[in-house]
């Protein structure tokens, strides 16, 4: 009876799948397009901290010491590129990984701006991660430190570079760069050294993009020649830094501050998060290439800030990523959230990464993120427009060309809902995360309730009714099914008392 009936459960299977698929193709696609900065999705890792592939550069590796390497390098990122590829990430981002001194596996103490730390590997080693990476339609950031260098870096005994350094320490939030030097970025000399720099990464590496780690301690104007002279013979290439340069990427961090802090506990309105976009759709020529991060290697782990709330982190993190990763701007998940790590307060805390501890209902979120960023322009290239805000709904919607997405998020503590009038009429909302259908009602009124504490991403679609031929498909299926079971049944047990 058994082999019969998974015979016949297979036949089944092979029936429905084609015509299950033509039911589930989204309506009002919009072509697609070549891919654009924005409409990236990344995956931050430490290299150290990531994954230990190869043995050979495990020299002082010391993983009960929190201050010392702990062994990842290069070969455990290239053995782990089908894991975040899976994760459905676009693009994955380095920590430093030029030549530290002792104990700098966090990459910050740069001893040498073009060598590869041993503890990671060597250039080819890079070179092969990026090669791997972009036959998986990836692309490769490499953090790039250019404003300081480790207090025993060889130039501070160099008398003919007293004039590459400027006075007193360098000024971060990062708690690696109390003790840096800062260097004299002013300095034409030290400005075509770290120009020169970049283009040997690039040259040496093929690597697609740069985060400038410590901006802030050099001069916009010397990060907009930087961009320039490196981006002169690629215009593809992608620069990131915390101050502005035209035609640059920039970290959002009023965003991130307040990403964290709104999603951080239940209740909370999500009024601020808006009127951060409003202003930076004013101040910058491209918002759309804003970096949202989560987390950082700069703060606590967003977990131990819902842990410390007294609330289930899962639950956070799937309101706040829905956000990250449908809002304007390109989301930038850090390392470890997918499991999700938690450090305890201390961001110097940095544990190696445990993929057997990833949380399956937050990965499969995550993936349903970024298969919608990919599937879906509206919610990469679309406007933003605020249709609803209020008591902790808030509803927003990106249009772009003929697709139009609508993302609910319901952060109170209680079942919230609204009527949303300014859509076309028979139309229907196809929720993509839930998986629930709203319609228009009588009164032409499209009526959205949210349970507490949850998020949703709706196409807006013409609606399609019942689909009375597919569910009759789906019944004449099943009966023959039960029919064909129980035939199954009376045959078995008409040969059991023979």
């Amino acid at each position: 009876m058994f082999e019969g009936g998974a015979v016949m459960r297979k036949s089944i299977i092979v029936l429905m799948v084609p015509l299950l698929f033509l039911y589930a193709l989204p309506v009002g696609a919009v072509e697609k397009e070549g891919r654009k900065w924005q409409d990236e999705s990344i995956y931050y890792l430490m290299v150290d901290r990531f994954m230990n592939g190869s043995v050979k550069n495990n020299d002082n590796v010391d993983t009960s010491n929190p201050d010392a390497y702990h062994g990842g390098d290069i070969q455990g990122v290239i053995d782990q590129l089908d894991h975040i590829k899976e994760l459905g990430f676009t693009t994955i981002e380095l920590s430093p990984i030029m030549a530290n001194s002792k104990n700098g596996y966090h990459g910050y103490w740069i001893e040498d701006f073009r060598k590869v730390e041993e503890h990671f590997g060597n250039v080819k080693d890079v070179r092969r991660l990026i090669e791997e990476a972009h036959k998986r339609d990836m692309k490769v950031m490499l953090d790039l430190v250019i404003g300081h260098t480790s207090p025993e870096h060889p130039w501070l005994e160099d008398q003919s570079k007293t004039d590459w350094f400027k006075d007193g320490a360098t000024e971060s939030h990062n708690p690696w760069l109390a003790e840096a030097r800062p260097l004299n970025t002013s300095n034409p000399e030290v400005q075509q050294y770290l120009i020169k720099t970049a283009q040997f990464w690039i040259d040496q590496t093929g690597v697609d993009g740069f985060k400038i780690v410590d901006a802030t301690s050099t001069s916009s104007e010397f990060i907009q020649t930087f961009r320039d002279e490196v981006m002169a013979e690629n215009e593809n290439f992608f620069i990131a830094s915390n101050i502005s340069a035209a035609g640059s990427g920039r970290i959002d961090t009023a965003l991130n501050e307040n990403i964290r802090e709104v999603f951080a506990s239940s209740g909370r309105s999500l009024d601020g998060l808006y009127n951060i976009w409003e202003e930076n759709r004013k101040k910058y020529t491209n918002p759309n290439q804003l970096l949202h991060y989560m987390d950082s290697p700069n703060v606590s782990r967003f977990t131990h800030l819902a842990v410390e709330e007294g609330l289930n982190p899962i639950t956070r993190w799937e309101l706040a990523l829905t956000y990250l990763f449908t809002s304007p701007g390109i989301p930038v998940l850090y390392f470890g959230s997918e499991v999700p790590l938690d450090d305890g307060g201390d961001p110097s805390s940095i544990s190696m990464m445990n993929f057997k501890a990833e949380d399956e209902e937050l990965k499969r979120r995550i993936e349903k993120l970024t298969s919608m960023r990919d599937q879906f322009p509206a919610l990469t290239r679309g406007d933003f427009k605020e249709m609803y805000n209020n008591d902790g709904l808030a509803v927003f919607k990106r249009t772009y060309q003929d697709q139009t997405m609508i993302i609910a998020i319901n952060n109170a503590e209680e079942t919230k809902s609204t009527e949303l009038t300014n859509l076309k009429d028979d139309q229907q909302l196809t929720g993509l995360i839930q998986d629930g259908i709203i319609r228009q009602q009588k009164d032409g009124v499209y009526r959205l309730g949210m349970e507490r504490e949850t998020a949703d991403v709706f196409l807006v679609e013409p609606d399609r009714g019942y689909n009375w031929l597919f569910i009759g498909f789906v019944g004449g299926v099943l009966s023959l099914f039960v029919i064909a079971v129980v035939a199954i049944g009376l045959k078995n047990r008409k040969a059991n008392h023979s």
